[in-house]
């Protein structure tokens, strides 16, 4: 998962994470990869963004524990009630904060994304035994588009008052969703394989779309480098965009290359 690139031991100048997310905020280089990736916001953005995952790193290890925090986390952020966990207290304060730090449509996809991601966690939880279809082509993207957490991570990149309006840079989203999670899922293939982990978005595409495994990854990575060699021909003359999109994909697609 995308959140897994982003923990990180540094000591962030302002509100710290809860101290139930310790082994999670200290585990990894989340911060440099945080100020790499999005190193063209400002370091209250970094820290947003490395406290937001650090709360999501935890929430979704939650299920195994506490499976009901996960269940009521949209209706208690609908309501207004306090969650059943302090880390998804902190988690709600932060999708709340997104609005002083994005614009409108930025913000409001990190709540939704949130949201989506939250429930998504539940649903891994809860369907373990599902039998993978084979023509449910559509399946693998639906719900990996939504446990990846990839809306507000690809609005992390825009922040508020950078430009007036987000004309220039809602075409590429869909673009930046698809990469987040899937450039991810090829780095973290053979990690898996060797773990015996077949319940990952490169072997239920592999299923199906009725290929082996090993040739869906080779197809993923493809759909990868021509995603951003597509983003660049979106992106054309733009230069401030061009340097939020190498910095954005810095710490993915060298590592296909």
């Amino acid at each position: 998962m995308i959140i897994s690139m982003m923990i990180s031991s540094r000591k962030w100048p302002t509100s710290s994470p809860p101290p139930e997310t310790t082994r999670y905020s200290s585990r990894g280089s989340v911060v440099p990869a945080a100020q790499i990736t999005y190193g063209h916001t400002s370091t209250e953005h970094q820290h947003y963004i490395a406290l937001y995952t650090v709360c999501l790193l935890y929430a979704d290890d939650l299920g195994i524990r506490h499976l009901d925090a996960l269940t009521q986390f949209s209706r208690r952020f609908s309501t207004g009630e306090k969650q059943l966990n302090p880390v998804l207290n902190k988690l709600t304060e932060l999708m709340r904060q997104a609005y002083d730090l994005w614009p409108q449509v930025g913000a409001d996809a990190i709540v939704s994304g949130t949201l989506e991601a939250v429930s998504a966690m539940y649903i891994e939880c809860t369907s373990g035994d599902m039998k993978i279809t084979p023509q449910a082509t559509l399946w693998p993207n639906y719900f990996r588009n939504r446990s990846g957490i990839c809306p507000p991570y690809a609005h992390f990149n825009f922040v508020k008052n950078w430009r007036s309006a987000p004309d220039s840079y809602l075409q590429l989203l869909p673009y930046l969703e698809f990469y987040i999670v899937a450039a991810n899922d090829v780095l973290s293939f053979y990690k898996e394989q060797l773990a015996g982990e077949t319940k990952n978005y490169i072997h239920i595409r592999a299923t199906t779309d009725q290929m082996t495994p090993v040739d869906m990854l080779r197809r993923v990575a493809d759909e990868v480098l021509a995603c951003g060699e597509r983003v660049e021909l979106l992106i054309g003359d733009d230069a401030q965009l061009m340097r939020i999109w190498r910095s954005f994909e810095h710490l993915r697609i060298r590592k296909l290359m």
